[in-house]
């Protein structure tokens, strides 16, 4: 099977209630430090499954943080969506054929030093992927201030709605909608805040 089909039928199945299997499926688990990272967590909560686990400050998934965007063309193949300026980037995929739930990953080079884009932030809209606190797409404000102390950072206007996104040192934010909850989950590196230059959220 060559690898443009097998990339074919990878996209074909990322929809939302298959998304966690494909990318087990595309790849394996990911590295040895990322294994090792999340390995604990994972035996801690047996029902989110690795390759579905949101570790805050470290990885979305089969995805960590540091990690070469080569990475994200081999597992899902070439973004939906991409946008590139001054050796930053987003890509985006959209994991159903509705559009419903994008996956975008904001990557940098470290220009004449480093020519690697790597993964800086991730952002996940898919409900199948859980924290270790078992916070997810879905979870409600007061939920999440329970395991963290979060701060209003930022808040945009969409089709006359407002909505907000909460931010904390541990290296995870909380996209929220007018009804205060989650429909984003953003993983970046801990004491960082999530401006990452270019937008990772779909503009009209």
């Amino acid at each position: 099977m060559g690898m443009n089909h097998t990339i074919t039928l990878c996209r074909q199945f990322l929809g939302a209630a298959f998304i966690g299997l494909i990318f087990a499926a595309c790849g394996g688990q990911g590295s040895g430090t990322h294994q090792t990272q999340t390995d604990s967590i994972a035996t801690n909560h047996p029902d989110t499954p690795e390759h579905l686990l949101l570790v805050p400050g470290r990885s979305a998934g089969p995805f960590a943080l540091g990690a070469s965007d080569s990475l994200l063309h081999q597992r899902l193949g070439k973004p939906d969506f991409s946008d590139a300026a001054m050796g930053k980037a987003v890509l985006m995929w959209y994991t159903d054929t509705g559009s419903v739930h994008p996956l975008s990953v904001f990557t940098s080079r470290d220009m004449g030093n480093d020519e690697t884009a790597r993964i800086q932030q991730i952002r996940i809209t898919s409900p199948l992927f859980k924290t270790d606190r078992s916070l997810q797409v879905g979870s409600t404000l007061p939920e999440i201030s329970k395991h963290y102390r979060v701060q209003l950072v930022e808040t945009y206007e969409e089709k006359g709605q407002t909505y907000s996104i909460y931010d904390t040192d541990a290296g995870i934010a909380f996209e929220l909608d007018p009804n205060d909850r989650c429909i984003a989950i953003i993983i970046h590196k801990e004491n960082t805040d999530t401006t990452s230059y270019l937008p990772l959220r779909p503009t009209n």
